[in-house]
């Protein structure tokens, strides 16, 4: 969202310079990322191919499709009959001895049930030779060959082209963007793509994904003046207050009361680490591609929480099962504890909870250089102490000055002005008619008055007739 703002203040011309104001965690230096949904679909590609799931379904179907026919072209036709139906993803499987309808029977409802929670358009398995020997969707690509220098028919579409792409960084994720795609009715499609290895580290094929239609895309996708460039200059000069998950520099090296063997420095290290190399370490199934780093350390820290207050209700002689099974007044100790006598110190400072709040320090961070770089300190008691020189205005700008103030009666005039006119208009155009009746007939207004002015007692009837002669007159 915030990305998009900083896009239509580009968009619609705003003057550089403005002092953007936010709070809270953020993803680290998200001025300079593409939006999150990308990054997740690249870590569940990177988490499927690293599980024994994928290999195990990856092998039982490459074994079936070569046994299938006794050659590939008979395979591919054969199964393109039996699978690529009107039925689409809803068909399970068909009869027949083949392994091949027993493999699809077992894993294709799990494959199918992925693409829905995860909102694809479909999945794709493929061999080294560039067969898709299968997909949750079965379109006119299903069972056909995606090697560039093959013969399939859709060779050179989008997915062709990120098949040939993870086959040449097969450990890599690879993302080809939106172009129409035949097989789904020349409607827009987009892949993600990565080679699948075996348990030996050998290349046995590529796994691939293909995102809908309606797929939103990032921002600077959409906008050419939003590039990532031009969206993390708008944003330089920002400043953000948020909590500052970390102890002071004082209690930075302290050994810890839950990890006795690190301090609050050593440990953050540590997970750091294992974000970039997974779990045990070499393990990119549970790699974390795009952390939230600001807040790793309260995840540590609440583990511990409970780890202290299990080990406080343990010392009041209670069991492990009866924990697990809490009654009221076991789990009123476990709550008060928790919440009013819990102290110890964190690896995102002291964890000292008052009610359901943990007064804690925060941070002010400011972007310089687009880096995210820590300029002052909020204290409990509400105090700022600014560190170094504080923050530095050199993106900042003056706001221009405002325009002269307009006279503060201009909407009198703009209503009133036209108002006057229209009515002076229209009594002119009065008077000049009734001059003009009386030029056309000047004798008939003497006469008529006269015959009236003989008698005294009509002289308030002649000033009547009078009048209705003149009004007669103007409607001739």
């Amino acid at each position: 969202f915030f990305r998009k703002v900083l896009c239509a203040s580009i968009t619609e011309g705003l003057e550089k310079g403005i002092i953007w104001l936010t709070e809270g965690t953020w993803r680290h230096e998200w001025w300079s990322k593409t939006d999150q949904v990308t990054p997740r679909h690249m870590q569940w590609l990177v988490e499927d191919v690293s599980n024994k799931q994928l290999k195990d379904t990856f092998a039982e179907f490459k074994q079936a499709w070569d046994s299938f026919k006794p050659t590939v072209a008979d395979t591919r036709s054969a199964l393109q009959q039996l699978y690529a139906t009107e039925e689409k993803d809803a068909l399970i499987s068909v009869d027949g001895p083949e392994s091949y309808h027993d493999a699809h029977r077992k894993w294709h409802p799990i494959y199918r049930k992925t693409l829905y929670d995860r909102g694809y358009y479909d999945i794709f398995i493929f061999d080294t030779n560039g067969d898709m020997i299968y997909s949750v969707y079965k379109e006119s690509d299903y069972a056909t060959n995606f090697k560039a220098s093959g013969n399939g028919p859709w060779k050179t579409s989008g997915l062709g082209n990120a098949f040939e792409a993870a086959m040449a960084s097969p450990d890599e994720v690879h993302y080809i963007d939106w172009k129409p795609y035949g097989p789904s009715g020349d409607a827009p499609a987009a892949f993600f793509a990565t080679g699948l290895r075996d348990k030996d580290g050998v290349l046995i094929g590529v796994y691939s994904i293909q995102l809908p239609p309606e797929f939103e895309r990032s921002i600077e996708e959409l906008e050419p003046q939003c590039k990532l460039e031009s969206i993390a200059e708008s944003f330089e000069g920002a400043v953000n207050v948020a909590g500052l998950g970390r102890p002071t520099d004082e209690n930075l090296e302290k050994p810890l009361a839950c990890f006795k063997s690190h301090s609050a420095k050593s440990l953050s290290r540590l997970i750091d680490n294992h974000f970039a190399t997974g779990y045990p370490e070499g393990n990119l199934a549970n790699r974390v591609m795009d952390p939230y780093y600001d807040i790793k350390a309260h995840a540590v820290d609440a583990t511990c929480a409970l780890a202290f207050t299990v080990q406080h209700m343990l010392s009041q002689g209670r069991t492990i099962e009866q924990i697990q099974r809490l009654d009221e007044s076991s789990y009123n100790e476990f709550n008060r504890y928790l919440r009013n006598e819990l102290d110890f110190q964190g690896v995102s400072g002291r964890v000292k909870f008052s009610e359901n709040n943990r007064p804690n320090l925060l941070t002010v961070k400011q972007v310089l250089q687009g880096k995210e770089v820590e300029v002052g300190l909020v204290l409990l008691n509400g105090t700022l102490s600014w560190i170094g020189n504080g923050t530095i205005d050199s993106a900042w700008a003056l706001e221009p000055a405002d325009p002269p103030e307009r006279f503060k009666y201009w909407l009198v005039f703009q209503i009133g002005l036209p108002t006057l006119l229209l009515c002076c208009t229209f009594c002119v155009g009065a008077h000049m008619a009734l001059k003009r009746g009386k030029s056309r007939n000047p004798g008939a207004h003497k006469s008529k008055a006269s015959a009236f002015e003989d008698s005294p007692k009509n002289n308030q009837v002649s000033n009547n007739a009078a009048t209705e002669a003149v009004v007669m007159d103007v409607a001739v």
